[in-house]
């Protein structure tokens, strides 16, 4: 579902930042860095897009996150969880809501640092922007639909750091990263598998049940999946058109 949460973000980045009255340069750079956001969730699976975007450091980061997952799972379940016990790794703790808010702090501190809120902007637009067009082939090969979000998270990211007033205020940054890595887990909430929503709150005798939509459908298997992506990346610049401000007049 790489190409379907980064899809997420981006609207759902776009619309915190509008929500929060940006123009449409913040905006835009917002959206790029929602893309990046809504995957991050899946750091706890090496071999996810996030795990593998920057190679043996996200790899790395990936099996300490799968770990601590699986010990946070195992001293938090509860005695009738432990019956059956789970293997506790991927879709657990980096899937609940306290998880997206860590993520938003993070990013919230490396943004207020200096050059941090530009170098957030870049590598969460490559990752996020890289994993959109991936099925675009109509762009050209693989390594050339990259190398052409590489391009454009340099810009974002350069534009953030040199252009007085261009890029998104820390605090939007922490809220945006919120935002899409919240989408993420959401998007796996409509799926069969579900998440932890409500973690680490106990329902039903568990402490990480895993919910699910009323609706839920098999990823990878349903049309379902096509449509919430390309609705999103069509919602976006519909949203833009209708919620940006208007420039001052002359």
């Amino acid at each position: 579902m790489g190409t379907s949460h980064a899809a997420t973000g981006v609207l759902a980045g776009g619309a915190v930042a509008l929500l929060c009255g940006a123009d449409v340069p913040v905006t835009l750079t917002c959206a790029a860095v929602g893309a990046g956001a809504a995957l991050l969730p899946d750091l706890d699976e090496p071999g996810s897009s996030a795990g593998r975007s920057l190679g043996r450091v996200t790899e790395l980061v990936s099996t300490g996150l799968r770990g601590l997952s699986r010990r946070v799972y195992r001293r938090t379940a509860t005695p009738r969880e432990l019956e059956a016990p789970k293997d506790g790794g991927h879709r657990h703790l980096t899937h609940t809501v306290p998880a997206c808010l860590v993520f938003g702090l993070v990013a919230l501190g490396a943004a207020l640092a200096p050059f941090g809120a530009a170098a957030v902007v870049f590598a969460m637009s490559a990752l996020g922007l890289g994993t959109v067009v991936r099925p675009w082939r109509a762009w050209g090969t693989v390594r050339r639909r990259r190398r052409a979000a590489l391009v454009a998270a340099l810009v974002l990211g350069a534009c953030t750091l040199l252009v007085e007033g261009y890029g998104p205020a820390p605090w939007l940054v922490g809220l945006v990263v919120f935002a899409g890595a919240l989408t993420h887990v959401l998007g796996d909430w409509l799926t069969r598998s579900g998440v932890p929503l409500a973690w680490p709150f106990t329902v039903r005798g568990k402490r990480w049940w895993m919910l699910r939509s009323p609706v839920a459908f098999h990823t990878g298997r349903s049309r379902v999946e096509d449509a919430i992506r390309v609705g999103a990346l069509i919602g976006f610049p519909v949203l833009l058109a209708l919620g940006a401000p208007l420039p001052p007049a002359a």
